[in-house]
């Protein structure tokens, strides 16, 4: 019989101002970075980063294979196998009960439509306040100076 050959892991912790979201060990992990997206293994060199608005994703997390979490701005520190993520905010479906996350995709879809929405209403107000000064400057007679 073969052995089972597991990856090498590093400990991973995600802290925000609210919770501690995550501890534990992984053998990769994503994060997003200042400068873009980048990958930590074990013994990486050692790391202090800024990070940006993204998705950072752990993966070969004991009990199952990987964890997302959308991350708002922090900093990233990967020193001695340690991977230390200090978040301003984060969103995760981690340890939320099915209700919660299909609360949280909802709100999520909501806030998107809503942008859209929003954008097209301020298009036409923007469309109707330029063809309104087109005419005021027609009416002055200020039209003249553009050309």
């Amino acid at each position: 019989m073969v052995g089972l050959v597991t990856k090498p892991t590093f400990r991973v912790v995600i802290l925000t101002p609210r919770a501690k979201l995550l501890d534990c060990r992984a053998s990769s992990v994503i994060i997003p970075c200042s400068d873009g997206q980048r990958g930590i293994l074990r013994n990486h060199c050692p790391l202090l980063t800024g990070l940006d608005l993204g998705i950072m994703e752990v993966q070969g997390i004991p009990d199952r294979d990987s964890a997302y979490f959308v991350i708002e701005g922090g900093f990233a520190r990967f020193s001695e196998n340690h991977l230390t993520v200090l978040a301003y905010d984060a969103v995760t479906f981690e340890n939320l009960d099915v209700e919660k996350i299909k609360q949280v995709i909802s709100q999520a879809q909501g806030v998107v439509a809503g942008q859209e929405y929003i954008k097209t209403q301020l298009q036409k107000v923007n469309m109707a306040r330029s063809r309104l000064v087109l005419r005021m400057a027609q009416l002055a007679g200020k039209l003249e100076m553009v050309k």
